[in-house]
């Protein structure tokens, strides 16, 4: 049986870094891999003394659990048939010096986001971010992607991409709730100029009176109830690179409106998806009359489909996703 050396992200509560933790090496399991999980007792160390995290990690809690993770890895014995994954390409807990001096000979990775984006959390050091990207990339066999639009994205010339979607949420996490809509509009994106437009989300309060609900959810089981107490995901993003949220929704019994661009034609058909304002009032109001209901996931195969097909392609049984 073949060994899969698996490296997640630093694990934040309310994010996919919390689950992906655990749900890539159980699923690594129930196909006979063998798994070591890179770092998992120390962020299990970290978690107890530090109570818990919320949002993005804290700087100095991610580079002590980088940091842990290389000790640990350069202390393993690597064997003929191991095979490498990484959960985050960008934030991998290894620096690309490491992996030169260190590499199974297969070994693979997921790509959440790129500093090609716009308005991207790194853009004050996009050009030195993006060359390191590359790097990383350049010890990859094959580097997954969520979106043909993110893959577009990247400048990954000498690298193969796979555009592979994401997982849906474990159903221990994403718990759907049956509930009365409360709330007309929802957003649940953080507060930046990437996640929402400011002008955009005025505009629709002043056309529809109402306030758009913005939950301050401290656990899995409210952000469910949020979802399902509303009727309509406003999205007013500016850039993304495959949008969760999306699929949250969608599992929550509430209603997708998103920008006509980046990945979200790949998500939701056209009818949910505007260009400008007008358009926008116009699914609104369709919504509103009835005539607009939660649509299906253009990308539902994928999504369903994702650890077995990544799975697939690392055993050579598939070059490529049959999509």
């Amino acid at each position: 049986m073949s060994r899969i050396i698996f490296v997640p992200q630093h694990p934040t509560p309310m994010r996919y870094s919390e689950w992906w933790t655990w749900k890539f090496p159980e699923e690594f399991k129930k196909a006979d891999f063998e798994v070591i999980t890179i770092g998992k007792e120390y962020s299990d160390m970290m978690q107890c003394r530090r109570g818990m995290l919320s949002a993005f990690s804290p700087t100095h809690a991610a580079i002590e659990f980088e940091c842990a993770q290389i000790d640990e890895y350069m202390n393993l014995d690597l064997r003929s048939d191991d095979t490498l994954f990484l959960a985050d390409l960008s934030f991998p807990g290894f620096f690309s010096n490491v992996l030169y001096h260190k590499r199974p000979k297969y070994a693979y990775a997921f790509c959440h986001a790129t500093s090609m984006n716009d308005y991207d959390y790194f853009q004050r050091v996009r050009h030195s971010k993006i060359q390191v990207e590359k790097a990383h990339g350049l010890m990859f066999n094959k580097v997954f992607v969520g979106s043909y639009y993110h893959q577009g994205k990247l400048d990954f010339i000498d690298i193969p991409t796979e555009v592979v979607g994401v997982p849906a949420p474990p159903k221990n996490i994403i718990k759907p709730v049956k509930t009365e809509k409360n709330n007309f509009l929802i957003s649940v994106a953080r507060p930046s100029i990437q996640k929402t437009d400011a002008d955009i989300e005025l505009h629709v309060e002043q056309q529809y009176l109402e306030m758009i609900y913005r939950p301050d959810c401290r656990t899995w089981e409210d952000y469910c109830k949020a979802l399902s107490e509303s009727q309509v995901l406003l999205v007013t993003a500016r850039e993304e690179t495959f949008g969760y949220q999306v699929v949250d929704a969608i599992i929550n019994n509430c209603i997708p409106v998103v920008p006509d661009a980046f990945s979200y034609p790949e998500l939701v058909p056209k009818e949910y998806r505007y260009n400008n304002i007008t358009e926008l009032f116009d699914i609104l109001d369709d919504i509103k009359a009835g005539k607009l209901t939660v649509p299906k996931l253009l990308c539902e195969a994928r999504i369903n489909n994702f650890y077995d097909n990544i799975i697939k392609i690392m055993r050579k049984e598939r070059d490529s996703y049959p999509f």
